[in-house]
Parts: structure tokens; C-alpha cells; sequence
């Protein structure tokens, strides 16, 4: 995918305690600071192509068999695609993220699909953490992977007490696209003389590849939780204008979810 009128998310970085210079979009290109820590990401999105028939545009959660419990305080079950519905991977076995606002209590089961056209390629009953946030589907290797060139569509749902009567139960869903790319040459040369988690996600985000420069800054985030640079990363990220996730951007993210396919 070639972006040729790409959205740039500048997203500043302080990767180190150093003081260095944010350099220039000419400086970031210059060979001899191939290997230097990034102090800024140029996030290059390109503008979306138009959805093929039957593939939903939207990242918004929607109750498909009336309203789950109303918590105003809590954002709505949100797709972290962006906006934008940004799609790209190059990875056979994607993570997929999703922003849950409830208990496991208040919704204490939910489902995962993934499918190719009309025919459905993965699928899975979950159990969601206890408490709400961020939460992460990772496609397992037992799993059919995706092949490159192709637009899968995705499906989350959760089952949750109607906001009518906690003794009945209504489904909220999100959904959301994914395709997998060939790494191109020059993203295979930057990923191969990465020397940091924070260039790695860098080259990700250069070439437009969404889901693993999500995925691996979450990752990141995790790994590091009390560590502020990389909290402000994230929340930089998300809150830009053109991914317009703001309003989930501080929320805590509570982990994988627990898969039980047949396929597994």
C-alpha cells in the first residue's frame, strides 16, 4: 500500500532521558541517524481506501440485540482501529485490541470471529478480565493464518447485563478490518537494524503498518507500566486528531482476554 496523500500523526517521543534535539523530517531520513534513539515518530497513515461491500466502517460499539448496562463514566466498547479504520499488518498471526467498559461480572462472556469473505476463518468464545480497559485477542498459531493481500473482517461481541433489567443479558459488538502486507525492502532494513523496542515501532509507524505499531507500543506499555515516556506515547498516539481515540486514551489496558476455540 503506497500512501500517496498520507495523514502524519507527529508524535513526540523523549525515548531516553536524554535531552537530544527532535531533528527534522529531512534530519529523521538521513542515513547516519538510521541507528539513533528516536526523540519523534512520523506516524504516516494513508488515506483509507473505500470499504468493500459488506465491510463495516465503523469502530464504534453497538448493542446488536438492544443496550448493555449505560455506565456514563466509561467510554463505549471501542475497536482500536482509529477513526480512520486503519488496517494494515505484516503479521500472519495479528493482535487484535479492543477497549471494554465493563466488569467481568457485568459481562462475563463474549466472542471473537474472524473471517474471509462468507467463510470464517477463526473463532472463539471469551472470558474478559475483571475489572474494565484495554483489553488484547492475539490469533493463535493453531489458527489459519492470514494470507498476504487479503481484507479480513473481524468481530468482537460481549454479553452484558441489558441496561432494562440485570437479570437479562444483551450483546454489544465492535468490528473491524485487517490486511496483511509484504513487508517492503526498506522496512525489512530498518526493522533488521533496530536496536530498541522504540525504533522497531518507529519503522512500524513510518510505513503505515497500524496493528504492530499498536501492538507493540501496547506491549510496550505493559512491560513498563509505571514508566512515563511511554505512557505519554500512548496517550499521544490515540489522541491525535486523525486517529481520534482521545477518549480512551488514559484508560488502563487489563490484558488478553482468555480464548476457548475448537480450533485450538
Amino acid at each position: 500500500m503506497n500512501p500517496t496523500k498520507p495523514i502524519i500523526a507527529a508524535i513526540l517521543i523523549a525515548a531516553s532521558l536524554t535531552s537530544l534535539p527532535i531533528p527534522s523530517l529531512a534530519q529523521l531520513d538521513e542515513p547516519n541517524n538510521s541507528n539513533a534513539e528516536p526523540t519523534e515518530i512520523l506516524f504516516l497513515l494513508a488515506n483509507p481506501p473505500l470499504p468493500t461491500v459488506g465491510t463495516p466502517t465503523t469502530n464504534r460499539g453497538t448493542g446488536t440485540r438492544g443496550d448493555c448496562l449505560y455506565k456514563p463514566e466509561n467510554p463505549p466498547l471501542t475497536n482500536l482501529d482509529g477513526e480512520k479504520n486503519f488496517e494494515l499488518t505484516v503479521s500472519a498471526y495479528p493482535t487484535f485490541w479492543v477497549y471494554v467498559p465493563y466488569t467481568s461480572k457485568e459481562a462475563p462472556s463474549g466472542e471473537f470471529s474472524l473471517q474471509d469473505g462468507e467463510e470464517e476463518v477463526y473463532y472463539a468464545n471469551l472470558s474478559l478480565p475483571a475489572t474494565p480497559g484495554i483489553v488484547s485477542i492475539s490469533l493463535p498459531a493453531t489458527a489459519k493464518p492470514l494470507e498476504v493481500g487479503k481484507t479480513y473482517r473481524w468481530y468482537f461481541a460481549i454479553n452484558c447485563h441489558s441496561s432494562n433489567s440485570l437479570d437479562n443479558f444483551t450483546q454489544a459488538s465492535v468490528t473491524g478490518i485487517v490486511k496483511i502486507v509484504s513487508p517492503s525492502p526498506e522496512l525489512k532494513e530498518e526493522l533488521k537494524n533496530a536496536q530498541t523496542p522504540l525504533q522497531k515501532i518507529a519503522a512500524y509507524a513510518k510505513h503505515s503498518i497500524w496493528y504492530d505499531t499498536l501492538t507493540q507500543l501496547a506491549q510496550l506499555r505493559q512491560n513498563e507500566p509505571k514508566n512515563p515516556t511511554i505512557e505519554k506515547l500512548w496517550v499521544q498516539l490515540l489522541s491525535d486528531e486523525n486517529i481520534g481515540l482521545s477518549n480512551i486514551a488514559s484508560q488502563p489496558i487489563s490484558g488478553a482476554v482468555i480464548t476457548n476455540s475448537p480450533q485450538e
